[in-house]
């Protein structure tokens, strides 16, 4: 199956609550994604791994996602491993994307810095001939890190302020996670989103790095991103 863009998170909520506003936009814009969990959260505080699955499902359909897949790794477990790089690089192969998001693997959250690390070390894996994957390589065109709770200098950001209030709608979702501290919650999710916002002039924004230079064949492509 070939899709336009694979996004990894290292919990379920991960990919709403740090990019949910460019999730939207693809699928507002007809761009294909399949959504990939690393674990359930099992070892989260809120909320039961059954619960979580069902908020997670509710989510992927509010998004649009072509599938949400679960690679079912520990939670507070998730280690950067040549067994958890296979794995990744296998729904790389499989789902074929053009472009692969994952977390930043700089973040005082282990996991989501295991995760970002996991993918950024999985892009060999992906184009490996000899790997015992049932896919053929397949070598993305970009592979993209977004910050969750460490924010490093952006190489893009994303306005979202069309969809800021969807992204809200769509966090309400995890009810197990964010009913019982949802102004606090709320706040802090402004504040960052209006402060990415706020360094490219909108009203809301979310950033994306990129650790390796983007290929251009011409000035027009550099023109097409101020559209």
């Amino acid at each position: 199956m070939n899709i336009d863009v694979l996004i990894f998170g290292a919990h379920p909520d991960d990919v709403e609550w740090a990019i949910g506003g460019t999730a939207l936009l693809l699928r507002e814009n007809g761009v294909s994604f399949v959504l990939v969990d690393m674990t359930n959260g099992e070892m989260g505080s809120r909320g039961t791994v059954e619960e979580r699955r069902v908020e997670a499902a509710r989510a992927a359909k509010f998004l649009g996602a072509t599938a949400r897949e679960n690679l079912n790794l520990p939670d507070c477990g998730l280690i950067d491993s040549p067994e958890n790089r296979c794995l990744v690089a296998s729904a790389v192969r499989r789902h074929r994307p053009k472009i692969v998001l994952a977390p930043l693997w700089e973040d005082r959250h282990p996991d989501h810095a295991a995760a970002g690390l996991i993918v950024r070390n999985a892009q060999l894996y992906c184009v490996l001939k000899n790997l015992d994957d049932p896919s053929p390589p397949h070598q993305p065109a970009a592979f993209l890190f977004y910050p969750i709770h460490k924010l490093r200098q952006p190489s893009f950001i994303v306005d979202t302020s069309a969809v800021f209030a969807r992204k809200i709608e769509l966090l309400r979702i995890f009810d197990s996670q964010f009913a019982d501290r949802v102004g606090d919650f709320l706040f802090r999710l402004e504040s960052r989103d209006r402060y990415l916002g706020s360094l490219i002039g909108a009203r809301h924004g979310e950033a994306l790095v990129i650790e390796s230079p983007l290929r251009l064949s011409g000035l027009d492509r550099v023109l097409s991103l101020a559209r």
